[in-house]
Formats: structure tokens, C-alpha cells, sequence
């Protein structure tokens, strides 16, 4: 029996360790192979189908609130509380109302909130802040 002849402490080893390298592999293989059966699962439902008609586009009015505590609600000048019953009128004829929001940069930042406050209580719940 013949023995390899011993090598030098300075020679370096220019074998790779690939050990490393196949147990990663192996890991990953047993991953997939566990999950590659939870793709397929399904859950059933009912989508909607496509709509017929495009839907109407929603009923907008202008509220411009100006200096000095002056609204005006689609150009006509209105006090809150014409303001408030107009826009409640309003909203049992059109209740998907939107009611865009424009305040002058001069207007009070009080008049501004007592504006989407009167809103509010008139029941708009779709209010857009426009530039003037």
C-alpha cells in the first residue's frame, strides 16, 4: 500500500469546499418543492362583469368663499344659512353631490371652515377644495 507523499505546511489548498454550496442547494430544492403545491390553490369566487353603461358623473357646485364673510354658491351670493339650506335641498335632490370648495387667498381662514362646517351640516359628504 502506497502512502501520498506529504506535502509542505506552505502549499495552499486550490480545491474549492463545495459543501457549502450543495447543502444551500439542497435547502432551496426542498423550499420549492414544498411550496410549488400551495401555488395552485385557488379560491373561488364570483367576479362582477363589466358595467353597461359608464355611470353618470356626479352633480358639482361652486362655493366660493370670498373676504369678508361672502359666499356665493354658484356665482349668487348666499348668507350660511341660505347657504345651509340651499345645499341641504340640494342634497335630497342629488345626494352623490360634490361640492368643490374655492377659497379666495384673501378670505379669512375662519370663513373658510365656517363654510365646510355649514356643508357638513347640510349633509354634503363630498367636498373637493378648488383654487379660485
Amino acid at each position: 500500500m502506497a502512502f501520498a507523499a506529504a506535502r509542505p505546511e506552505s502549499d495552499t489548498m486550490a480545491d474549492m469546499n463545495i459543501t457549502p454550496l450543495v447543502d444551500v442547494m439542497l435547502v432551496l430544492l426542498i423550499i420549492f418543492m414544498v411550496t410549488a403545491p400551495l401555488l395552485d390553490l385557488r379560491i373561488p369566487m364570483t367576479l362582477p362583469g363589466p358595467a353597461k353603461e359608464a355611470p353618470p358623473p356626479a352633480e358639482t357646485r361652486l362655493l366660493q368663499v370670498e373676504r369678508g364673510d361672502l359666499f356665493r354658491l354658484d356665482g349668487a351670493a348666499v348668507t350660511p344659512p341660505e347657504l345651509e339650506r340651499s345645499l341641504a335641498d340640494w342634497r335630497l335632490v342629488r345626494p352623490d353631490g360634490v361640492l368643490k370648495l374655492a377659497v379666495d387667498a384673501d378670505a379669512d381662514y375662519q370663513s373658510a371652515a365656517t363654510a365646510m362646517a355649514t356643508a357638513r351640516r347640510a349633509g354634503i359628504e363630498h367636498i373637493g377644495l378648488v383654487e379660485p
